[in-house]
């Protein structure tokens, strides 16, 4: 991806369709702010990195329009005063998806050893991965 920036918001657009149907949100597009984060990234987890930072955006953005303040901090590092001007109320929920969806990305989808690292049970990690709707492959 690195030498095919332009494909970038090609790709961008096709896993924002994809999120849309799967996870039924309403988000529609990215800022131009984050389209330029997103082209200054490096890439080094190629295509999947990029799908990750969507599915990312997806579980923290609730309206329509992913802004930079959704982007995972590996792509747009957030400096203490853009945490308190771009601070938003998440709810519990939200913050869980996040956290499992994070430990999932670093052991590569393995439930076992993601279940370990947050503390609970390789059966509450499955159900929450059904009720979240959160596909383990997808975030390897």
């Amino acid at each position: 991806m690195r030498e095919r920036k332009d494909d970038i918001p090609l790709l961008v657009n096709y896993f924002i369709d994809r999120f849309r149907r799967l996870r039924k949100k309403n988000i529609s597009c990215v800022t131009d702010e984050v389209l330029a984060s997103l082209l200054a990234h490096e890439y080094p987890g190629n295509v999947r990195e990029l799908e990750n930072i969507i599915e990312h955006c997806f579980v923290l953005c609730q309206g329509e329009v992913i802004e930079k303040k959704h982007l995972p901090t590996s792509v747009c590092p957030i400096s203490s005063m853009d945490r308190i001007e771009t601070s938003e109320v998440r709810t519990l929920k939200q913050m869980e998806q996040l956290l499992i969806v994070e430990a999932l990305r670093r052991n590569k989808g393995n439930q076992t050893v993601t279940a370990k690292e947050l503390g609970i049970n390789k059966s509450t990690l499955f159900r929450k991965l059904k009720a979240y709707d959160i596909k383990s492959q997808a975030v390897e």
